[in-house]
């Protein structure tokens, strides 16, 4: 039997379910996992270690870089060579562009082995990248056979390093859709949601801003936990609607599934996401989503106007008329929260996993090493 090993980072519940599918999901081949690291410190996450098959840890030293929107993780990795060596793969997948995948892109050049690159990243979240790590994506990109895409906007990047356009498929972020998918029987009307770390990234400060014109009763309710949550509280006083705001921190899963629950509308303000799952998760719950035009995810998720409204999170007059329209027209938010639920079906795995193996397909017909 054939075997593929997937390179990447750390476990993540999503990645792990995915990953975890595709083993049960073939017969053809045999899926190892090599992980750079076993977790990040800025990382809460659950994982179901009973679906970490064929699963290895690298020997790795993690770098800790601050960047003013977040904290880049590089793990340098040892023994990569060691284990591909015993593993003995037919074709090796690398998640990114990082030192232990240019361990194994050098293994796959000198034993003939199919490489595939596989990237979250767009033009936009990597809008401030150096020459140097520019031209790593473009050494990658050349001396891969194919590639896979988490959205659009990602395998627009690929394409801009490289890539050719008939090699890179689409394999949507996901998750485990079954998991997530909620009734919300216990709606509450003027319920805003916001999930994520409270961190200047995210944009919780300008989803804020917009709440303070918004005559409409609403609870805005911020489910997560971070450094900037003290100035938060301090600027919802500032703005007068402190009253309205609730600081729920971080949540259990269980917990956080009620919020999704009892929620009316979703807001994600961000100022750059690789794509944003927790629309995703919204969109499970059958919630009507306000996303951040720079949640690359979204222009895959969201259909304007339909379920829900992508928009400028530094207009916050844009920001607050869509907000407000959802407030008070609950019957056309509930109608565009059904309509986030017909629109899951690309995002199961099943779906998802057709991108995948069509990279597969195509990197073991076009091995070509320049």
């Amino acid at each position: 039997m054939k075997r593929i090993v997937i390179i990447t980072n750390i476990p993540s519940p999503y990645r792990v379910d995915l990953f975890y599918y595709l083993q049960k999901n073939t017969g053809e081949y045999e899926i190892y996992i090599l992980y750079a690291s076993k977790n990040e410190d800025n990382r809460s996450w659950e994982i179901d270690k009973n679906k970490m098959v064929n699963s290895y840890f690298l020997d790795s030293r993690t770098i800790k870089i601050p960047f003013r929107f977040d904290t880049k993780y590089i793990h340098i990795s040892k023994g990569v060579k060691r284990i591909l060596e015993k593993l003995q793969p037919s074709l090796v997948i690398g998640a990114e562009y990082n030192p232990t995948v240019l361990q194994a892109l050098r293994y796959c050049r000198m034993k003939k082995v199919p490489y595939i690159s596989w990237t979250d990243g767009t033009l936009y979240t990597e809008r401030n990248i150096n020459l140097l790590q520019k031209l790593f994506r473009k050494y990658v990109i050349r001396r891969a056979c194919a590639y896979i895409a988490s959205s659009t906007k990602a395998r627009e990047a690929q394409i801009a390093y490289g890539a050719k356009e008939e090699g890179c498929f689409i394999s949507f972020l996901t998750v485990d859709l079954d998991k997530y998918i909620l009734e919300g029987k216990a709606r509450e009307k003027g319920r805003i949601l916001y999930v994520g770390s409270l961190i200047e990234r995210k944009g919780a400060d300008l989803l804020l801003k917009a709440l303070q014109k918004i005559e409409t009763d609403y609870t805005m309710v911020l489910a997560g936990s971070g450094p900037e949550e003290k100035q938060l509280k301090k600027l919802a006083e500032e703005l007068g609607i402190e009253r309205r705001v609730e600081f729920l921190g971080y949540l259990s899963w269980e917990k956080l599934r009620k919020e999704y629950e009892r929620s009316s509308i979703f807001v994600l303000p961000t100022r750059e996401d690789c794509f944003a799952l927790v629309i995703l998760e919204a969109m499970c719950a059958g919630l009507p989503v306000v996303s951040s035009k720079y949640a690359d995810g979204a222009y895959d998720l969201i259909k304007q106007g339909e379920n829900g409204y992508i928009v400028d999170p530094y207009d916050t007059t844009q920001l607050q008329n869509c907000i407000q329209k959802l407030l008070e027209n609950p019957a056309e938010a509930a109608r565009m929260g059904q309509n986030s639920l017909k629109n899951l079906q690309k995002f199961r795995f099943e779906e998802v996993s057709k991108g995948f193996w069509k990279a597969v397909s195509y990197a073991e017909r076009s091995l070509d090493y320049q």
